[in-house]
């Protein structure tokens, strides 16, 4: 894939969570949509990243199931931030997986994914941003 697909994807996944998840249905009764989703668009979001910066080659994927372990962060190359976004990962995937396949949840865990994505989205378009200034 390139740039521009994994930023449709990343899209996608966000529209899914955003405006069908929280908009349409609420949160409490969104967390397989959001465990589903969340830690799966964060990725493509990521490798959009790394693309543009030829950190990885256009047939190079990252999988979102590398991020249950803290070992994860040695298949990504290296970047700023990369040992705060890939702790983060591992936390969204973990909490992803758990959602997507495990029984109800609290509205605060499903709020918490929500939240961790937000902040991997700020920090991964920080870093592409200020990357594009210089």
């Amino acid at each position: 894939m390139n740039v521009d697909d994994h930023l449709r994807a990343f899209a996608e996944h966000r529209e899914a969570i955003f405006d069908w998840a929280v908009g349409v249905k609420g949160i409490q009764n969104s967390q397989r949509i959001i465990g589903l989703h969340a830690s799966r668009g964060i990725i493509e979001l990521l490798s959009a990243f790394l693309h543009e910066k030829e950190m990885i080659t256009s047939g190079a994927q990252l999988n979102h199931r590398w991020f249950k372990s803290k070992k994860s962060a040695e298949k990504l190359p290296e970047f700023p931030q990369k040992e705060s976004i890939a702790s983060k990962l591992v936390e969204l995937e973990l909490l992803c997986e758990d959602l997507a396949y495990g029984k109800q949840k609290p509205s605060v865990d499903i709020e918490k994914a929500v939240r961790i994505f937000k902040e991997l989205e700020e920090g991964i378009n920080r870093m592409r941003s200020h990357d594009e200034k210089e």
